[in-house]
C-alpha cells in the first residue's frame, strides 16, 4: 500500500515538475539555448546581443571583430521567454545589452500595448537589478509580405509602426537609449516602390529575416552605439 501511495504522489507531481521546470512553455530551442546560456558566463566586460531569431542567426563576435560580444538571441523567442532568461545574463553585469524583441509577439496577434508591457517589464528587470548596464532598445524591424512567406509576422507592417512609436516614448520615459534600425531597412523612397515601410527586398529573402547586407547595415547602424562610452 505504502509502495502504491508512493507512486501516486510521484505521477501527481509530474505536471507540477514540469510546470516549474518551464518545459512546454516555450520550444525545444529555446531550452536547449537557455540552457546552454546558463553555462557560459557573462562578465562586466561583455556586450550582450539579445532577442530572437534575428539576433541569433548574426556572428555579432566577427562582424564587430569583438570576442567580448556575446549572442544571447534564440531563433522563436518572445518577450516573455527573454524576460524568463535574464537571470544568468545579469548575474554577471554586462557592460552594454542590445534588445531586440517583438515581432513574434506580434506573430501570435499580441496588440502592441501588450508587447509593450512585456518589454517594459524587461527594462525595469534589467535596470534593477544590473543598474551598470547600459541598455539599448532596438527598434522591430520592417518586415515584407511580398514574399508569402511567414505571413503571421509579415502581415504586420502597421502594428509594427506603433509599437516602435510606443518603444521610443517608453525609452524617453526611462531615460535609455532607443535605435531607429527600421528606418535604415526599409525601402523609404527607392524608384519603384509600392510599399514605403516594406523591408528591402536586398535585405532578405523571406520578408522576415535578413541576408548578409541586411546584417551590414544593421551593424552600420548601432556600430556608433556600440563604441559608446
Amino acid at each position: 500500500m505504502k509502495k502504491i501511495t508512493i507512486c501516486l504522489i510521484f505521477i501527481l507531481m509530474l505536471p507540477l515538475k514540469g510546470y516549474l521546470s518551464g518545459q512546454g512553455k516555450y520550444t525545444t530551442l529555446y531550452y536547449q539555448r537557455a540552457s546552454l546560456f546558463e553555462e557560459l558566463p557573462v562578465d562586466r566586460n561583455d556586450i550582450v546581443f539579445l532577442g530572437n531569431s534575428i539576433t541569433h542567426f548574426g556572428e555579432w563576435h566577427e562582424i564587430f571583430n569583438n570576442p567580448n560580444i556575446k549572442n544571447r538571441g534564440i531563433s522563436g523567442d518572445i518577450a516573455e521567454g527573454v524576460f524568463d532568461r535574464l537571470g544568468p545574463i545579469l548575474k554577471g553585469g554586462p557592460k552594454k545589452i542590445f534588445l531586440l524583441i517583438g515581432i513574434n509577439d506580434l506573430a501570435q496577434n499580441k496588440d502592441a500595448d501588450s508587447v509593450l508591457r512585456a518589454v517594459t517589464r524587461i527594462v525595469t528587470r534589467i535596470s534593477e537589478e544590473s543598474p551598470r548596464t547600459r541598455l539599448y532598445v532596438q527598434s522591430i524591424f520592417p518586415v515584407n509580405d511580398s514574399f508569402g512567406k511567414f505571413p503571421g509576422a509579415t502581415s504586420k507592417g502597421k502594428v509594427i509602426i506603433d509599437l516602435n512609436r510606443a518603444l521610443f516614448e517608453l525609452c524617453n520615459q526611462k531615460e535609455i537609449k532607443y535605435i531607429d534600425v527600421y528606418s535604415a531597412l526599409k525601402c523609404g523612397d527607392d524608384p519603384g516602390v509600392t510599399n514605403s515601410e516594406a523591408l528591402k527586398p536586398e535585405y532578405t529573402n523571406d520578408g522576415l529575416h535578413l541576408l548578409g547586407k541586411g546584417y551590414l547595415k544593421w551593424a552600420e547602424v548601432i556600430k556608433p552605439y556600440l563604441n559608446e562610452r
